[in-house]
């Protein structure tokens, strides 16, 4: 519950704060001026999201340890699976770090299932796939990208668009890697119809250079052309930084494919003034690829093997072995903690329904013993019926205290046969004299009871008949 309220108040903050329109240095006054927890966690993530839709500078790193402490600090899911995000986010969109990055995406998920956030979980799986496309590894790209597509939170969600368009771009980029064209035109028309309500010109101008590349395979080069320019053209106005440079990319390999080589030439030295600026090693190795590429059509050799080179380099220090190896241990570890997680849920299943079960075990005895008490003062008068009742109610009772008190005696004994033995005879060392007190003393109350009603009965009968001889 503490956790919801958490959750419900941090985004009304933000949403207040980005009404009224407040940029980095009014938060940073307001930040300086406040030392509430939940206030100073809403502002910090506000920060942290203004700078990375701006691209206006790198985000400060002190932000994210901010995060961190606070939510610690508050012993809240919720704020702990945003924080995690956010520091995965600076070390993919800002550092390029993506082993840093997915590192913290899957410290976050944990997190995001404790509180049922599908928004927060949503948004983890994809940018743990947006990570694999950028490590070109398509199986596992797909694979988180479903679970995103899986975990949307409802259409009443007033974060369902944001993060449904990204679920949609990044099925189209899938599939137009595969070449599976008619499969990148579904998803980019939902995309298109998600975008509609979000406004957004970054994926509109990706829902442009998507249609334009699956043209152009097709072979209408002046549609490709034509979608291919509007995206462009609507990209200048992009303020995401990471979500400009994903269509600068596309707009690139286009101008390249189709020999436009000093457009994509002046393309490829602004993105890479873009990675300088924001010291981002995916930004910078993506140009010198590009660069290289002009250099050489511009027979420029020594332009070209520089640009190579550092291509190579920017390349050994995202792909080196040492950071693919610990990006598989980190996604054999969360698949452990995926399928330990799904046997605590089956495990707590089985425990209610076990709980069900003993209380309608409890519910029927309680019934039971009412019954036979209720027909015993009426209706059964035969002793001997009594009797049999009587030892059934109590056998069945306990019998029942020895369901319940058994898997006790396993924990404290460890499954020892000796001391279970031990723990039972003891048991029943307690309970067959008590058994037989209670037998005794219930059923001789009841054949009382039964023979005083039989008794009155019989006096009552002989009064009527004395009346009728009279």
């Amino acid at each position: 519950m503490k956790n919801l309220l958490t959750a419900v108040l941090v985004c009304l903050l933000l949403y207040s704060s980005k009404a009224q329109n407040i940029y980095a240095d009014s938060l940073k006054s307001v930040l300086a001026k406040t030392d509430r927890p939940l206030e100073r966690f809403a502002l910090v993530n506000t920060l942290l999201e203004e700078g990375y839709i701006t691209g206006e500078g790198n985000p400060d790193s002190s932000y994210c340890i901010d995060l961190v402490r606070i939510a610690q600090q508050l012993h809240s899911d919720s704020l702990l699976a945003i924080a995690y995000n956010q520091v995965g986010n600076y070390f993919f969109r800002v550092r390029g770090d993506f082993s840093r990055a997915i590192e913290y995406f899957f410290k976050g998920i944990p997190f995001a299932e404790a509180t049922q956030d599908k928004r927060r979980l949503s948004s983890l799986y994809i940018d743990i796939g947006a990570v694999y496309m950028k490590l070109n590894n398509a199986e596992q790209e797909i694979k988180y990208i479903q679970k995103a597509l899986a975990s949307l939170p409802e259409k009443t969600s007033p974060r369902y668009h944001f993060v449904a368009a990204q679920v949609y771009y990044y099925l189209s980029e899938y599939f137009l890697k595969q070449e599976q064209y008619d499969s990148v035109f579904h998803y980019v028309q939902l995309l298109n119809e998600v975008n509609l309500s979000l406004k957004s010109p970054m994926f509109e101008s990706a829902t442009h250079w998507l249609t334009g590349i699956v043209y152009e395979e097709k072979g209408d080069t002046a549609l490709a052309a034509l979608h291919m320019s509007r995206a462009n053209s609507v990209n200048d106005s992009v303020r995401y930084l990471f979500g400009k440079v994903e269509n600068k990319l596309a707009y690139i390999h286009y101008l390249l494919r189709n020999l436009r080589i000093t457009e994509a030439g002046k393309e490829a030295l602004l993105l890479m003034d873009i990675g300088i600026g924001k010291n981002n090693f995916d930004v910078k190795k993506a140009a010198a690829g590009f660069l290289a590429t002009v250099y050489y059509n511009r027979r420029q050799p020594d332009s070209a093997f520089y640009y190579s080179r550092l291509e190579s380099s920017m390349k050994d220090s995202i792909f080196s072995q040492g950071n693919l190896n610990k990006i598989q241990a980190l996604d054999f570890s969360e698949q452990l903690r995926s399928i330990e997680e799904e046997g605590k849920k089956a495990a707590e299943a089985e425990q209610r329904r076990q709980n069900l079960q003993y209380a309608l075990i409890a519910l029927g005895i309680i019934g039971f013993i009412i019954s036979f008490l209720l027909l015993s003062r009426r209706h059964i008068t035969n002793p001997r019926v009594i009797r049999f009742f009587g030892v059934v109610a109590l056998l069945v009772v306990f019998e029942f205290l020895n369901l319940l008190l058994h898997p006790f005696l396993e924990r404290i004994t460890h499954h020892s046969p000796l001391l279970m033995l031990l723990a039972l005879v003891g048991i029943a060392a307690l309970l067959v004299p008590l058994h037989h007190r209670l037998e005794k003393w219930t059923i001789y109350r009841l054949i009382e009871k039964n023979k005083q009603v039989r008794l009155a009965a019989a006096k009552k009968t002989i009064e009527q008949l004395e009346k009728i001889n009279e």
